[in-house]
């Protein structure tokens, strides 16, 4: 059955088309590690991490926060566009494989507040989440739940930002923290929710916190 591409609405036997592929305003060259902005020279903390992102030991952002991939996103995460969580992840993998330090990372993601989920069928991250891991031939270990629903964070301030996500997420039960752990979500604005997951992930016990997202916004 055709469907339209989620980049320019072009109807096709795919999700994303060649034209929008190629036009994925993708990462190259030096970036910060901590952030996974895009920089002059490698950095290893720039002056947009801030404070949010100091338990995040590598951070790897596949492209920067423009179209057509912005839309895609938005597509997504509101148009019931699950679909496109596969290629998307799979993308992404190949961005992150280079920067993992042990062959079987336990590969994770930002959750939604369930009842978040229930109203909109599905969490994206968690679906970007398996499609990293299967590029990857690795399965998604849920390791965060959230314990409040909160406001989404695009509508927010730095500051707010950061109060909004402080304690909104806690380890889920398990026997042991894996050593290293990917944390994948979508979007990279000032590091708030990223961050709180990895302070999670590290108080629970893991020594290692990459983040994994399909694009950093350079507006934050």
């Amino acid at each position: 059955m055709p469907v339209r591409c989620a980049g320019c609405g072009r109807y096709l036997s795919r999700p994303i088309c060649p034209e929008c592929n190629a036009a994925m305003p993708v990462v190259r060259g030096n970036t910060c590690s901590r952030c996974g902005k895009p920089t002059m020279y490698p950095v290893d903390g720039c002056l947009q991490c801030g404070s949010n992102l100091r338990q995040i030991d590598h951070a790897v952002a596949m492209a920067v926060y423009e179209e057509p991939l912005r839309s895609i996103i938005h597509k997504l995460k509101y148009g019931n566009g699950w679909r496109l969580a596969a290629p998307l992840g799979a993308m992404a993998a190949v961005c992150l494989a280079p920067h993992l330090a042990s062959p079987r990372p336990a590969i994770t993601y930002v959750p939604m507040h369930r009842r978040r989920k229930r109203e909109r069928g599905y969490d994206h991250a968690e679906r970007l989440a398996a499609g990293v891991a299967r590029a990857l031939g690795l399965e998604v270990v849920p390791l965060l739940e959230r314990t409040r629903p909160s406001p989404s964070q695009a509508s927010l301030g730095y500051a707010d930002r950061r109060s909004n996500v402080r304690g909104a997420f806690r380890q889920k039960a398990m026997e042991r923290m894996p050593e290293e752990v990917v944390v994948v979500d979508d979007v990279l604005t000032t590091g708030s929710t990223m961050g709180e997951c990895a302070s999670v992930l590290k108080g629970g016990g893991a020594r290692r916190v990459l983040a994994c997202v399909l694009a950093r916004d350079l507006l934050a």
